[in-house]
């Protein structure tokens, strides 16, 4: 970490990949950990040659791992706190193939300033979805990672603390994304779903973990439903008694993991 790092380790903590000092005390993969997929599946496909695309880069952290292993690599995030702390990361590292653009993938006008049939490998750890504006950015053999938080990330943190939205729509629903994509014309190549637990050392420090980690408790496809203790004390209270364990206070997670490359979906095989 540099100097930078560490008063947006506690500003931002997970939901930019740091950890911070309420961070959980224990975490159990049980032996397959989805970050480190992540990690093996980009080390795969990530080539001398490749131009790379991060979507929703963040602080940089993986963008500026993978920099020198390629051609050149694009960051694009719509918070310009983080793409500074990108380009300064980058700036001390002293990587000259890094390019930030500030946006988000439903930002037309950042999307346009990428170039176009260009991108070889594009992934995305936690955040949006694909959609139609960036098909013609990929290279017709590109290559897509991507990892969803998925439905039952928390549960039953959101219905607890009355944060399960009504008329819920499945975003990571298997089937959902196998039919959306292949209206992209992007075909799977594999999928992965994971399950892991962390522990909270008491009901204080998971607390601050949700002082922090607002998105926690709401849909970032909705406005903010962050934690406040005068309204969600009593449901904070409640979740730490169902779920306090010998090994802390249980949070359970959720990920899938997609491979997924560029490629003519063949709706009718007659075609």
């Amino acid at each position: 970490m540099f100097d930078f790092d560490a008063e947006l380790a506690e500003r931002y903590g997970a939901f930019t990949s740091y950890t911070s000092s309420v961070s959980p005390a224990l975490v159990e993969y049980y032996g397959e950990n989805p970050a480190a997929e992540v990690d093996r599946l980009l080390d795969q496909y990530a080539m001398p040659e490749s131009n790379v695309l991060d979507l929703g880069c963040g602080a940089g952290q993986t963008l500026c791992r993978l920099a020198p292993k390629v051609k050149h690599i694009w960051g694009l995030d719509q918070n310009k706190e983080m793409l500074e702390v990108t380009g300064l990361r980058a700036e001390r590292l002293g990587l000259k193939n890094v390019t930030t653009v500030h946006g988000s993938i439903y930002d037309a006008e950042a999307i346009a300033s990428l170039p176009d049939d260009t991108f070889g490998l594009v992934f995305s750890r936690r955040g949006p979805n694909f959609n139609e504006q960036f098909i013609p950015k990929l290279r017709q053999d590109a290559m897509v990672v991507q990892e969803f938080v998925s439905g039952f990330d928390g549960y039953p943190l959101g219905e607890i603390f009355g944060r399960r939205h009504y008329t819920p729509y499945y975003y990571t629903d298997h089937e959902l994304i196998i039919s959306t994509y292949a209206g992209l014309g992007l075909f799977p190549v594999s999928s992965k779903v994971y399950f892991y637990e962390e522990y909270f050392r008491d009901g204080e420090n998971f607390e601050a973990y949700l002082k922090q980690m607002w998105a926690m408790l709401g849909n970032w496809r909705l406005p903010p439903c962050p934690y406040e203790a005068a309204r969600d004390r009593a449901a904070l209270d409640l979740y730490v008694r169902y779920n306090t364990t010998p090994k802390g206070v249980r949070l359970l997670r959720q990920r899938k993991v997609y491979v997924l490359r560029r490629a003519p979906v063949a709706f009718y095989p007659c075609q």
